[in-house]
């Protein structure tokens, strides 16, 4: 309560008092080596990055967050559909994070804490998607987009779009929905909710809505929660 936090696409979370007299930035939590490197700059354009992040309902008590980051390929991710042989051109990651003392102003960020949760291979470098949002129901929901490119085509797209298809393995163009403190996972890294849509049916299971282009922001109506 009292802070308001910025999430600059480049590099870092700033934390920022809500009191207008009072808008000094203290610097949260810098993720820039962990960026795939963007082209940014005169003349350039980019939509990966540091794109998202979401305090758990219970942060005042444990501490954790999460962040939705563009990293480069490393090793092989829990969901892609890139053909064998073939390299994405990045990977979203979902990352959790702790803070030391969270009922302390300014506590710092346990960097040794970060844990991840999902790494997904991207075909190309827009339509990244990248909210994080906690529902009413303290799930996390993870919003990602098509893949990129154009129209939904091209290498690592499904040939009725990503958005469109529920193939094993395809998360792309979908919001997830997941549990970050389980681990019936396939990775063991989360927990998948068993009343989620897909749970026993085609497409995967953490999958909550499919058919979009590139939710960069989502948000739950409070009032109607």
């Amino acid at each position: 309560a009292g802070q308001v936090w910025r999430v600059p696409i480049a590099n870092r979370e700033d934390g920022d008092d809500d009191n207008p007299a009072n808008r000094q930035p203290e610097l949260f939590l810098d993720v820039s080596k962990l960026l795939v490197p963007l082209g940014l700059g005169p003349g350039k354009y980019d939509e990966r990055g540091l794109l998202g992040i979401a305090f758990h309902p219970q942060f005042k008590v444990n501490g954790l967050f999460y962040t939705f980051t563009s990293q480069p390929v490393k090793g092989a991710a829990d969901f892609s559909t890139m053909p064998a042989g073939v390299a994405p051109n990045c990977q979203s990651v979902v990352t959790e994070w702790r803070v030391q003392r969270p009922g302390k102003r300014n506590s710092p960020v346990d960097l040794s804490s970060a844990r991840e949760l999902l790494r997904i291979d991207k075909p190309q470098f827009n339509h990244n998607g990248g909210s994080l949002v906690f529902g009413p129901d303290q799930m996390l929901y993870v919003a990602l987009g098509d893949g990129g490119g154009a129209d939904d085509e091209g290498v690592g797209h499904a040939p009725e779009g990503n958005a469109q298809s529920l193939a094993p393995g395809n998360v792309l163009g979908k919001i997830l929905r997941i549990d970050p403190l389980g681990r019936n996972a396939a990775n063991g890294k989360y927990g998948i909710p068993p009343d989620n849509p897909f749970v026993g049916k085609p497409g995967a299971d953490e999958i909550f809505a499919y058919g979009f282009r590139n939710p960069f922001r989502m948000a739950f109506d409070d009032a109607a929660a």
